[in-house]
């Protein structure tokens, strides 16, 4: 079998094995392997898929960095030469392998979280060696980029001990190592390590390579961003960053993280970024000995059980010790709020045959969610329905923009939207405010064709629309954006979606804003939906969560709730006694 038959399948059969559930990993190994394992198919059969896997190219570049010594720790003692894991031969097969028509690289920029001790600077030196001198690229100027000089340093002197380790290397491709460079006069092509504090300005550069180690200590997006913009001018580079989990939320790094995240679950559209992250599930108990090896892939190799019991000891008995843990040995990220919803889930309860003419004889209760006249608004009706004794809600949305939001090149989301509007999913009203008028009739259609209990709302910019509809006869309750009224809901919904009792017509809007929904549980275990940022848009889920705070005493009672504010304001300070401790 040839080298580059070997490389594809080795990663081909890690990529099958971790579907399949032979090797144990978390959520976002399981959906890498499988856009590889789909990206495949679609190459095979869709003439409109542009890009194509070259096996040729991926064995190239595996087989370069199996060349290169080891430089530290036990495997620089065990062996001479770095042997890839299959995790690390998916890696490099999937960022030297996929190309385009063109035959051009197809990732320009790749995010990697791994824990500590999985030869993270090993395989990024590697990486950068290879872009440097065996990538064909003339003037090749690749980078060790950080914020520190000592940090910059830390690939590059892995990079150094390797190429120094081969001097029959150094001799055949004419590359010299000094102090501050490893380079070569041939090709006019240079590895260096870069930081602002070491070798000064970092703009003017024509990036063909820049690997990041250590993402998570980036307090800016700074250097991530000077490399970006750089890379304009070479026709496939490569930004490479590694990194384990950290602190820093509003940072470059969680920000990479939640794209690729988003990438990976299909809420995002990004051919050009490839991503993995090595870490355990949220159910997954971090105590447990079988969670450390599902987040090391290189667990038995350069991870071994005896130290990780021993840091997990020191965890055990310090809050510190055990943010270390979660963090460098886990890929947990601490403070971090998490996905609401497994969308996995959402998909499997997708019934794109679903309408809501089929539920006119089915109790429905809406949820009102207007944000801002500037801004997306949603309505949601949920329906439902006993089967069994058992309720089952089926969700369908409206969605609502003004023209010049849509129009607006600077709106993050005007793409999404442009696409939403032409499918049907969106409607655009006219001038630079969304017009709420057309949402009122449109709610007052709905209670003339549906079994409408009531619509609950948010009262922020909603109180005079909600006015005018009481004054229609029509039941609008107030629904305040506490933990007391949004945590149960959000619960019940969670709860029910795992065994398809919540159910959606495919509603891409939808689902966007429920992918968007990031929660962190408080000391009592209440939950309250949030956003990572303002483009992240979850309008659509806090109806949908309104309208379950409505519906869900009627699930469980057969009655309405009871619409005194008094009671409800009852309630309200109990649970915000309660929630306070």
């Amino acid at each position: 079998m040839s080298d580059a038959i070997a490389y594809a399948n080795i990663a081909t059969q890690y990529a099958t094995d971790v579907v399949d559930g032979t090797i144990d990993a978390c959520i976002y190994v399981r959906q890498a392997c499988q856009r590889h394992l789909t990206d495949l198919k679609r190459a095979d059969n869709e003439s409109g898929f542009e890009f194509e896997f070259n096996s040729q190219l991926a064995a190239k570049a595996c087989r370069f960095i199996e060349l290169l010594p080891h430089v530290k720790g036990e495997l620089a003692k065990k062996r001479e030469l770095i042997l890839l894991e299959p995790w690390q031969i998916f890696i490099v097969a999937n960022l030297f392998g996929w190309v385009d028509f063109d035959g051009k690289r197809r990732y320009r920029y790749a995010y990697v979280e791994v824990p500590r001790k999985n030869a993270k600077s090993t395989l990024a030196a590697g990486i950068g060696l290879y872009l440097c001198f065996a990538d064909g690229e003339m003037g090749a100027e690749v980078y060790s980029a950080a914020t520190t000089r000592d940090q910059a340093r830390i690939v590059f002197e892995v990079a150094q001990g390797m190429v120094r380790k081969r001097p029959d290397m150094q001799k055949s491709m004419g590359i010299e190592v000094t102090a501050h460079a490893v380079s070569s006069i041939g090709t006019d092509s240079a590895f260096k390590p870069l930081s602002r504090d070491y070798g000064g300005n970092l703009d003017g550069k024509h990036v063909h390579g820049a690997v990041i180690d250590e993402l998570h200590a980036h307090k800016s997006n700074d250097t991530y961003e000077v490399m970006a913009t750089g890379m304009g001018s070479r026709e496939q580079p490569l930004l490479f960053a590694i990194t384990t989990a950290g602190f820093i939320l509003d940072g470059v790094c969680y920000e990479q993280r939640t794209l690729v995240a988003k990438v990976l679950s299909g809420l995002e559209s990004h051919d050009r970024y490839f991503g993995i992250i090595y870490t355990i599930d949220d159910a997954d108990d971090w105590r447990d000995p079988k969670s450390w090896r599902k987040a090391n892939p290189n667990y038995g190799v350069s991870v071994y059980k005896a130290a990780l019991e021993a840091e997990y000891q020191r965890a055990a008995v310090s809050p510190d010790a055990q943010a270390d843990f979660l963090t460098k040995h886990l890929c947990v990220w601490v403070a971090a709020r998490s996905g609401w919803l497994n969308m996995q889930d959402w998909d499997d309860a997708t019934d794109k045959t679903l309408k809501p003419e089929q539920f006119k004889n089915y109790p429905c209760f809406g949820g009102l969610d207007l944000a801002s006249k500037v801004d997306l608004a949603s309505r949601v009706k949920l329906f439902v329905k006993k089967i069994d004794g058992e309720s089952y809600y089926y969700l369908f949305a409206n969605f609502y923009i003004n023209r010049a939001q849509l129009d607006n090149p600077n709106n993050p989301n005007q793409k999404r939207f442009i696409e939403w509007e032409r499918q049907g999913w969106l409607t655009v009203t006219d001038g630079n405010i969304t017009d709420f008028e057309r949402i009122e009739r449109d709610i007052v259609d709905d209670a003339a064709n549906y079994d409408m209990q009531e619509t609950g709302y948010d009262p922020f910019n909603a109180t005079y629309l909600a006015m005018r509809l009481n004054e229609q006869g029509l039941n609008m309750v107030e629904v305040p954006q506490r933990v007391a009224y949004l945590s149960e809901p959000m619960k019940h919904i969670g709860a029910l979606l795992p065994a398809k009792r919540v159910l959606n017509d495919g509603n891409p809007i939808l689902r966007w804003c429920m992918g968007n929904v990031t929660v962190k549980k408080d000391a009592n275990d209440n939950v309250f939906p949030r956003k990572e940022s303002d483009a992240s848009k979850i309008d659509g889920a806090v109806a949908s969560i309104i309208a379950t705070n409505r519906a869900q005493y009627y699930d469980e009672t057969g009655d309405l709730p009871s619409q005194d504010f008094e009671t409800q304001l009852g309630d309200y300070l109990n649970d915000f006694v309660s929630f306070r401790g």
